[in-house]
């Protein structure tokens, strides 16, 4: 299938709007040096009963504790901390010390935790914009948008799953539904797409079919001819581009598990297997439930165990189709939650945060940041990262100032989209 079904199926034709053909610097089937996926937990998640765990100690204000586990049983994995729970997942080879244990004892060693985030909000949307474009007002497209617009013409450059997917019209974005959404793409005349002994029955005849590519072909020619404003001549070339260029959306399908996994886990499969067929470049993965203002310690705890199952699925993903030098993952919330329970049992928004990253060029078993005992952020020395009582608050604009920097966003883009933040060396 040639990459017009893509464009005019997922995402129609808006294509690098506002986007200098200068700046889309690679020719399409260029091989980028590195992949990006973000994961979002959608609702803001508790940092607390996780990578920044407090414990039972009571608050000076009376509020009641942080959390409901005692602060002696936090556990740790290398330098990384986490909370201690559940108990409840089974691990490898009948191993059933907790699903967090598992998850930590494999990866601490390249995890990096910065904790003690602020994201000056506790709004869902105003939270979701400012962790993943790094700024707070509107306009500014996701860093996963701006890994992916040097390559603009790959047929599915920016794959998003839901969550703050702005692009500010730098890329497409391709929102997917599922593996049986590519088989139906990839075979767009067959009745049953679905069987491989029946997908050459064809709604059309091959002759039928092919005059009607070629007519679609002529009539765009004829459009590009006549258009006569330069933006609109961009995009006309783009799209003559795109439907000019032989890619198959079968390789993909060739990358696809037998049976694709539901949730998160499935979304790593599509995702890894768009890297694989060089078809996309980075990916928005989507997480939910964490949204948690009522029986939080049980709710809250099944969302981040899900989550953490995701993340080792798409390792083991990324392990299995060799791109692990290739591929850097990030992994952040709207926000936090508050350090004391509500009469709910629930937990309410609260603007202190943390984030994880793993994969290409992430030194891990590092934690940089941290909140004291009521969980408010402490300042950092931006010149050693380490806690300094004269240093600054970490914000999501640190954040995509170093993130930017970590992942090579060009000059150009990175002057169109000012961040305004000191530079810290916080990815390396």
């Amino acid at each position: 299938m040639k990459r017009r079904n893509f464009l005019k199926t997922l995402t129609g034709f808006g294509v690098a709007g506002i986007l200098p053909m200068s700046l889309v610097r690679p020719a399409f089937g260029a091989t980028p040096d590195r992949f990006l996926i973000t994961i979002s937990a959608t609702g803001g998640w508790d940092p607390t009963s996780l990578i920044d765990p407090k414990g039972d100690a009571q608050r000076s204000d009376g509020l009641g504790p942080v959390n409901n586990y005692s602060a002696s049983e936090i556990k740790s994995a290398g330098n990384i901390l986490y909370a201690p729970y559940p108990n409840t997942v089974e691990g490898p080879a009948g191993d059933s010390s907790g699903h967090f244990d598992n998850f930590f004892a494999k990866h601490y060693q390249r995890l990096l935790v910065i904790n003690g985030i602020d994201t000056q909000t506790n709004g869902h949307d105003s939270g979701r914009r400012f962790v993943w474009s790094g700024k707070l007002e509107e306009g500014y497209p996701t860093i996963a948008a701006l890994a992916a617009a040097p390559y603009a013409d790959q047929p599915m450059a920016f794959i998003s799953n839901g969550g703050y997917d702005f692009t500010a019209s730098l890329v497409a974005p391709v929102r997917t539904s599922g593996a049986a959404t590519f088989t139906q793409l990839a075979y767009p005349n067959s009745q049953f797409p679905g069987d491989p002994d029946l997908q050459g029955l064809g709604f059309f005849s091959t002759a039928s079919y092919s005059a009607i590519q070629q007519a679609r072909e002529q009539r765009l020619t004829r459009l590009r001819v006549a258009e006569s404003l330069p933006k609109r001549q961009r995009q006309m070339d783009q799209l003559q581009t795109v439907r000019n260029t032989d890619v198959e959306l079968q390789t993909l399908l060739n990358y696809l598990p037998d049976e694709v996994s539901d949730g998160l886990q499935g979304q790593a499969e599509i995702a890894l297997a768009a890297f694989a067929s060089g078809l996309a470049v980075s990916a928005n993965l989507n997480a939910g439930g964490f949204d948690t203002h009522g029986d939080h310690d049980a709710d809250h705890t099944n969302s981040l165990t899900q989550l953490l199952e995701g993340i080792d699925h798409l390792w083991d993903q990324i392990e299995a189709q060799g791109l692990q030098d290739k591929v850097t993952v990030v992994v952040g919330s709207d926000f936090g939650r508050t350090p004391f329970y509500n009469e709910g049992d629930g937990k309410d928004h609260w603007n202190i945060t943390s984030i994880m990253a793993m994969g290409a060029g992430i030194t891990g078993n590092r934690v940089i940041g941290a909140t004291d005992e009521n969980f408010e952020a402490l300042t950092l020395n931006p010149s050693n990262l380490q806690l300094d009582n004269n240093g600054i608050f970490i914000t999501p604009q640190h954040i995509h100032r170093s993130l930017r920097d970590f992942l090579g966003v060009t000059a150009e883009l990175d002057k169109l989209f000012p961040i305004g933040a000191e530079k810290l060396d916080l990815f390396g």
